[in-house]
């Protein structure tokens, strides 16, 4: 077997539900370079009664768990032989959830590499179509003694993996587990703090940050579990060139945790807007953000650019006043540029057959280049009224008008974290961020966040 340090884990349980259920015992199976060193296993009193179909596939009665001891009790012996270890489990997430639950309830976030034997089975034995413990039991001819009591099915689940070393190549069954674990190396040239961070990161939601040899920021990103996307960065078997060079690169690692993803996005936007990292580009804040004003029938219609800096449309702040230049008309966008404001006037002109010239988009004389094609109705010609072409146009632009803030006033979205107990209160107000009290300046990403998840789900956001 691999040198690798192996916890074959099981648990019975009094049902199928990590929050409502509870563990009534555990089994645990140590294997190191291919040799059991240590097996250990108890019963635990759920605290709670046994349905009688779980004791008859158990054989764990009420009786047999009243004097166990608690979870709690066992906890410390657990996590010792746990420790450093890879755990090994079938169907992993049912075993490792109800451990992560257990841990949770008792304040103990608990963090570790898991290889689902399952996954493994699937990976390697692709042309069957069931890969329960019975079925691997009877195709590789493991026996089942002791089958659905927890130290009996860790067994069952090292002797698979026994198995897989003694009948597979070396080589590629632990590429295989490689693949499944998204092993990771860390980068050796990480100071004392970032090996540390390394060691713990959660596998909650949060916002990372990789800093080179000066502490200029690399990279920043976010993630619903930090855990696994920063280790994905350092993927021995990574196909991406970005992250070898970042590997090469990165010297120290910085997590910001966060209670929900929701507030990950937010916290990446305000990151990459402030650090401006060297190798993220698509968040970095814009100097300006544009919108597209049309003014009276006849007039080319005006680009008008939002200082970066500047309080939003509609935001309720002496900053949004037509001394600003938002006046009172309706404005279309946001853009992140003004070629994109300018293309997707263009791209309205081309579907409504509106006129080149009276977009600003032809500056030679006689009729316009969509005249020409036949794709403008001839106001370049004077055959159309400029009321009927306004009119047109303003329903070509409809699809992008900037919205109205769609609440009676400031609201709030609240996230919470039960693993590590973060709770994330956000505040907004007319699409701008409200932080202490002040409306912040209006951020192109920030609105294009708000205003997604507020068309999807507006029962998120309460009014304050």
């Amino acid at each position: 077997m691999s040198h690798q340090r192996f916890a074959f884990l099981d648990l019975e349980t009094t049902g199928v539900s990590a929050a409502d259920d509870r563990i009534t015992e555990i089994g645990v199976v140590l294997v190191d370079d291919g040799q059991i060193t240590c097996e250990w296993s108890s019963l635990i009193n759920p605290q709670c009664p046994i349905p009688p179909d779980i004791q008859a596939l158990t054989g764990i009665t009420q009786s047999m768990v009243a004097g166990a001891p608690s979870f709690e009790q066992v906890l410390p012996t657990l996590l010792a032989h746990l420790s450093d270890r890879i755990l090994v489990a079938h169907n992993a997430r049912f075993d490792y959830g109800f451990l992560k639950s257990a841990c949770r309830r008792l304040g103990v976030r608990f963090t570790t590499d898991v290889l689902c034997t399952v996954r493994l089975s699937r990976r390697l034995f692709s042309q069957y179509n069931t890969h329960s413990l019975d079925a691997l039991a009877s195709r590789h001819k493991l026996g089942l003694d002791g089958r659905h009591r927890a130290l009996g099915d860790a067994r069952l689940i090292a002797r698979f993996m026994q198995h897989l070393w003694q009948q597979h190549d070396p080589a590629s069954l632990q590429q295989a587990i490689d693949h499944l674990l998204k092993s990771a190396a860390m980068p050796s040239q990480f100071d004392a703090a970032s090996q540390a961070t390394w060691a713990h990161l959660p596998e909650s939601p949060g916002v990372y940050t990789f800093l080179g040899a000066g502490g200029q920021a690399l990279y920043i990103g976010k993630s619903r579990n930090l855990r696994s996307r920063v280790r994905a960065h350092f993927h021995g078997d990574s196909r991406h060139a970005n992250d070898a060079r970042l590997a090469a690169e990165t010297h120290a690692l910085h997590i910001e945790p966060a209670a929900g993803e929701f507030s990950a996005l937010l916290r990446e936007i305000h990151a990459i807007s402030r650090y401006v990292p060297l190798h993220n580009v698509a968040l970095r804040k814009r100097s300006a953000v544009w919108f597209v004003r049309p003014v009276q029938p006849g007039r080319t219609p005006a680009f008008f650019a939002l200082p970066s800096g500047c309080l939003g449309p509609g935001t309720p702040s002496p900053s949004a006043s037509p001394a600003h230049g938002l006046g009172t008309e309706p404005l279309y966008g946001p853009f992140s540029s003004r070629a994109s404001a300018r293309n997707a006037l263009a791209q309205a002109g081309r579907s409504h057959n509106l006129c080149d010239a009276a977009l600003g988009l032809w500056r030679g004389g006689g009729p316009c280049f969509a005249r020409q094609l036949r794709r403008c109705a001839g106001l370049c010609e004077q055959i159309e009224a400029p009321e009927s072409h306004q009119a047109r146009l303003l329903a070509a632009l409809a699809p992008m008008r900037f919205p109205p803030w769609p609440f009676d006033g400031p609201v709030q979205r609240t996230e919470y974290d039960s693993d590590s107990g973060q709770t994330d209160r956000m505040i907004f107000d007319h699409w701008s961020e409200v932080i202490d009290g002040q409306h912040q300046a209006f951020d192109l990403h920030v609105f294009r966040l708000l205003h997604r998840h507020i068309s999807r789900a507006p029962q998120q956001f309460e009014l304050c």
